[in-house]
C-alpha cells in the first residue's frame, strides 16, 4: 500500500517523473518501477546523485529518498537540487543528518507509519513491498520537513493518507513559510555621495534620511526594508564601494537583496533575480511653456458672439421697457434702467444727462469686468492656457523646441544611441537630435531657462538645479516623460534559496498600497507655483489695454459734457430767439 500512496503524493506536487535515490541491484530496481508503471508514473533510479543536475530549472522533479543503514547518498547532493523545483519524499525513521542544513526554499516531505515521529522500522517496508503479494490497509503520514538556515530542520503535520491523500495541515506550512524567524538578510548598497565629512551621521541613517541626496537609493533600501520587515526577518548593511559593485557582492551571495535598483538587462539575468519592480523617479524633457494668454482677454474675456447677443438682448428689454413706460423720463431712460439693473446697480442713481450716463454706462461695464467676471471666466480660462506647450514627444518633435540631454550611462545607450521601440521617441530623434545634444546639467538648465529648449534628464537629478528658476519660471515648467513608470527593480542573486519569498512580499507589498506609500514619502515633487492661483501672474502690460479704453472713456464723458453744454447753450439761444421774435411780432400786431 506504500506505492500507491508515494504516486498519489507526487501527482498532488505535480511531478511527472521520479528519481529514486537509491542504490539496488537492477532486478530490485526493475520490479519496483514496474509497481510504479502500472499506476502511470515513470521512475528513474540514480546511485549518482550528479544525475539530478540534469533536470530543468523549470520542471518540477520528483525524488524519492529510500535511507539504508551505513550508507549517505544525500551528502553527496549539491545544494541547489534542494531547491523548490525538486519535491522530496523521504522514506527514513528520522530526518537525515544532511537535511539540517539544506536551503530554505526545499520542498521536502517525510514518509511515516505510525501516529508518532518515532518510526523506526518503515523505511525498509517500502522496498519489502515489492516482494510482498498481500494487500493490506495501512494509515501513512506525510510529514512536512521545515528547515531553518539557524535552527535546522523540523517535522510538521501535513497530510496523510488511507484510501486517499487528503491534506490537513497546508494553510500552516504556507503561513510557516512565510516566517523565517528574525533570519539576518543581508542588503548591500552603494556608498553614492555618503561621507563622514558630508554627512553627520552613520551611512544607514543616511539611507533612512528622506531630506539627504540619493533618492534612488534609499528607495531601494526601504523597498528592500519592507521586504525583509514582512517575513519577520532582521536587515544587515553591507556597503559597497561602487553602484555596479553590488552586482558583484550578489553574484558572489555575499549579501541577499540589493538597495542600488537595477534595470533588467540579458547580460544581468544570468547571475541576478528581479524581485519587485519599483520605480522612483520621472525621466523625460524639461521646458518652460510658452503663454497661451494674452492682454486681449481683459479687453475681450468673451467671444464676440457672447457681446452680440448681450447687445441683442439689451436692445429687446430697452424696446420692451419703452413700450411699456407711460411717462417722458420713463420712456428715455429705459435703455439705461435695463443697463442699471443688468449690472446690479440702482437705477435710481442714473444721471439724466448724456454725458452722466455715458460715464454710468463706462463705470458699469468696467466694474462688471473686473470684479464680477473676472473672478471666474478671466481665471478660468487662465488656468485652462496659461501653461500652453507639446505634451508627448510627438508634439515636441513638431514644436519649436529644440532638444539637450543629460550625459547618462542609461539615458545615452539606452535611448538615443540606440534604436529603441517607442516610435514617438524615434520621431522626435530623427527630427531634433543634433551633434550638440548632450549637455552638462547646469548648462541644461540655462537651456531651460531660455525657453526655446527641452531638456532631457532624471527629475530627481534636476530638481537641485531648479532653484535658479524665478516663480513665473517655475509657473511655465512643464514636462514630458520618455520611458514608461517602473523601469528598475530590487534585485537578488540568481536562483537563490530566498527568491520566492522576496517575489511574493513584494507583490504583496502593491496589494496593501505599502509599496506606493514608500513611493510617495520619498518621491520628489515639482516646487510649488505661488501664482498657481491665476496661472500666470499678471502685471501691468496684461491690463493696460483695458485701463487705456476706461481712459479714453472717461475722456470721451468730457467731451461729450463739452458737447451736450454747447449744445443746451444753443438750445436756449435758439429758444430765447424765437420767444424774443414772436414777442415782437405781438408788438407790431398791436400798432
Amino acid at each position: 500500500m506504500f506505492i500507491p500512496a508515494i504516486v498519489e503524493f507526487f501527482k498532488y506536487k505535480l511531478v511527472g517523473s521520479i528519481f529514486v535515490l537509491a542504490c539496488w541491484s537492477s532486478f530490485d530496481e526493475v520490479k519496483f518501477a514496474k509497481k510504479f508503471y502500472e499506476h502511470g508514473m515513470s521512475v528513474t533510479f540514480a546511485c549518482d546523485p550528479e544525475v539530478l543536475g540534469n533536470i530543468s530549472d523549470f520542471k518540477f522533479q520528483g525524488v524519492l529518498f529510500i535511507d539504508q543503514e551505513n550508507f549517505n547518498l544525500l551528502k553527496k547532493v549539491y545544494r541547489k537540487h534542494f531547491s523548490h523545483w525538486y519535491k522530496w519524499l523521504i522514506v527514513s525513521k528520522n530526518i537525515p543528518d544532511a537535511l539540517h542544513s539544506v536551503r530554505y526554499d526545499n520542498d521536502m516531505t517525510i514518509l511515516r507509519e505510525t501516529e508518532s515521529f518515532d518510526n523506526t522500522e518503515m523505511f525498509a517496508t517500502v522496498s519489502e513491498e515489492v516482494n510482498d503479494t498481500t494487500s493490506t490497509t495501512v494509515n501513512l503520514y506525510f510529514d512536512e520537513i521545515y528547515v531553518h538556515p539557524q535552527e535546522g530542520a523540523t517535522q510538521h503535520e501535513w497530510a496523510h493518507w488511507s484510501d486517499g491523500l487528503q491534506v490537513t495541515h497546508e494553510w500552516e506550512r504556507i503561513q510557516r513559510r512565510k516566517d523565517v524567524k528574525k533570519y539576518p538578510f543581508r542588503i548591500v548598497a552603494p556608498v553614492a555621495h555618503y561621507s563622514e565629512e558630508v554627512y553627520k551621521g552613520s551611512f544607514a541613517e543616511y539611507l533612512e534620511d528622506l531630506t539627504a541626496p540619493d533618492a534612488g537609493l534609499r528607495c531601494g533600501y526601504g523597498a528592500s526594508s519592507l521586504i525583509i520587515e514582512a517575513v519577520n526577518a532582521t536587515r544587515v548593511l553591507v556597503p559597497a564601494k561602487l553602484w555596479y559593485s553590488t552586482q558583484d557582492v550578489l553574484r558572489s551571495e555575499s549579501a541577499d537583496l540589493n538597495a542600488g535598483v537595477l534595470r533588467i538587462m540579458e547580460t544581468r539575468m544570468e547571475y541576478l533575480d528581479y524581485i519587485m519592480p519599483i520605480w522612483l523617479f520621472s525621466v523625460g524633457f524639461t521646458y518652460l511653456a510658452e503663454r497661451e494668454s494674452s492682454s486681449n482677454m481683459y479687453v475681450e474675456p468673451f467671444t464676440a458672439a457672447c457681446w452680440w447677443t448681450c447687445l441683442g438682448i439689451g436692445v429687446t428689454l430697452a424696446l420692451a421697457q419703452r413700450v411699456a413706460a407711460r411717462g417722458k423720463q420713463e420712456k428715455e431712460g429705459a435703455f439705461m434702467a435695463v443697463l442699471a439693473t443688468w449690472l446690479q446697480q440702482d437705477a435710481a442713481a442714473v444721471p439724466d444727462g448724456v454725458a452722466g450716463r455715458w460715464t454710468f454706462t463706462v463705470m458699469s461695464i468696467c466694474a462688471m469686468l473686473v470684479h464680477a467676471y473676472y473672478t471666474s471666466a478671466i481665471v478660468s480660462a487662465l488656468m485652462s492656457t496659461g501653461r500652453g506647450g507639446p505634451n508627448t514627444l510627438r508634439e515636441l518633435a513638431d514644436s519649436r523646441y529644440a532638444i539637450a540631454s543629460e550625459d547618462h550611462d542609461f539615458i545615452r545607450n539606452g535611448m538615443f544611441n540606440v534604436e529603441t521601440d517607442w516610435e514617438e521617441l524615434e520621431y522626435l530623434k530623427k527630427k531634433k537630435m543634433t551633434s550638440k545634444l548632450f549637455q552638462d546639467m547646469e548648462y541644461g538648465v540655462q537651456l531651460i531657462q531660455q525657453g526655446y529648449t527641452a531638456y532631457h534628464a532624471e527629475y530627481h537629478q534636476l530638481y537641485h538645479f531648479l532653484e535658479k528658476f524665478s516663480d513665473d519660471e517655475i509657473c511655465k515648467m512643464q514636462h514630458v516623460d520618455t520611458i514608461p513608470e517602473i523601469m528598475t527593480w530590487v534585485s537578488a542573486s540568481a536562483r537563490g534559496q530566498w527568491t520566492e519569498i522576496f517575489r511574493s512580499t513584494g507583490a504583496w507589498l502593491y496589494e496593501t498600497g505599502l509599496a506606493r506609500q514608500l513611493l510617495s514619502s520619498i518621491q520628489t515633487h515639482p516646487p510649488p507655483c505661488r501664482a498657481a492661483m491665476l496661472a500666470e501672474r499678471v502685471t501691468f502690460w496684461d491690463v493696460a489695454p483695458l485701463l487705456g479704453l476706461t481712459t479714453l472713456g472717461a475722456i470721451a464723458s468730457i467731451g461729450l459734457l463739452g458737447l451736450e453744454i454747447v449744445l443746451h447753450r444753443w438750445t436756449e439761444k435758439n429758444r430765447r430767439e424765437k420767444k424774443w421774435g414772436s414777442s415782437e411780432a405781438s408788438l407790431v400786431a398791436l400798432e
